[in-house]
């Protein structure tokens, strides 16, 4: 929660911490300060700290003292979701990202940064709908709560939610995660150049490091992404890649003999073999691998 000059008021009590690890203790709010950054003065309420007063940055003020409660029970189940969860560079973090940006609307299921995994679903019937799942996985989630208009779950529901999507949906997950080797091996021969705006000069980021990073993280989170597809779907896929292949392979033969034969004269023994081929040689030719 954000504080803001316009919440306080002198007179008010504030449940204020200096440091994340502390708990809350009571202040009341006796002045405010007129320079920048904002500052409060503040008395600790408190007999531990004897009448104590201090000025104090304005972020320090949490809530208002007749909210603590339900702020000290909003930080308990944070905690439980945070004890639950993965780190934000964590590869299945990654991949279970990937599976929601590109399967799952915002509007029934999204993933926050840094919120250690955890999902936020908005529309229960339309993730069963997209991932088959019972809607208890998370509706009876022992960990979840409500937050405005989500429900939110950790670590181990998200996953399966990914995992289940990623079952059901395979193709544009292999097809991004093909996509990305293909880049990879680019950057690891070539290095990785990032063009310079307005004045800025290009920076290129050199092939060892390319390959470094990518064995660090790209190459997990591709594995566990494949992992959730399935065998099934990651053989059909590769069957795919493999006919892109030769059908880019077709198209080379035939645009080559079909040029030659115009090149001797032969223009309609060209356009009859064009035609017995039944696909445009300019769509073969654009296949890529």
């Amino acid at each position: 929660m954000v504080t803001t000059d316009n919440d306080l008021a002198a007179g008010q009590s504030w449940a204020y911490r200096s440091r994340q690890v502390d708990d809350v203790v009571e202040v009341e709010v006796l002045k405010l300060g007129t320079q920048r950054p904002p500052r409060v003065l503040v008395r600790f309420v408190d007999e531990r700290f004897e009448g104590r007063q201090e000025w104090v940055p304005t972020a320090r003020l949490k809530v208002q003292w007749e909210a603590v409660d339900a702020f000290r029970a909003s930080e308990a189940r944070w905690d439980r979701i945070f004890d639950l969860g993965r780190g934000f560079d964590d590869p299945a973090d990654g991949a279970a990202t990937e599976v929601f940006t590109a399967l799952i609307a915002d509007d029934i299921s999204r993933m926050e940064y840094r919120e250690a995994g955890a999902c936020r679903i908005t529309d229960s019937g339309r993730l069963t709908e997209l991932t088959g799942l019972d809607a208890a996985v998370w509706t009876q989630c022992p960990e979840g709560f409500t937050e405005g208009p989500d429900l939110v779950v950790p670590w181990p529901v998200t996953e399966q939610i990914a995992t289940a999507a990623a079952r059901r949906n395979p193709a544009p997950i292999l097809e991004a995660v093909h996509n990305e080797e293909g880049e990879a091996r680019y950057h690891a021969v070539h290095g990785h150049c990032y063009r310079g705006r307005g004045s800025s000069s290009d920076r290129t980021i050199p092939a060892e490091i390319c390959m470094k990073v990518d064995n660090e993280h790209g190459k997990p989170r591709r594995a566990i992404l494949r992992q959730w597809c399935g065998a099934e779907a990651v053989d059909r896929y590769d069957e795919l890649v493999e006919l892109r292949k030769e059908i880019h392979r077709v198209g080379q033969i035939a645009e080559t003999a079909i040029g030659e034969l115009r090149k001797a004269g032969r223009k309609q023994q060209a356009e009859h073999l064009a035609r017995q081929l039944g696909t445009p040689v300019e769509m073969l030719r654009h296949i890529q691998e």
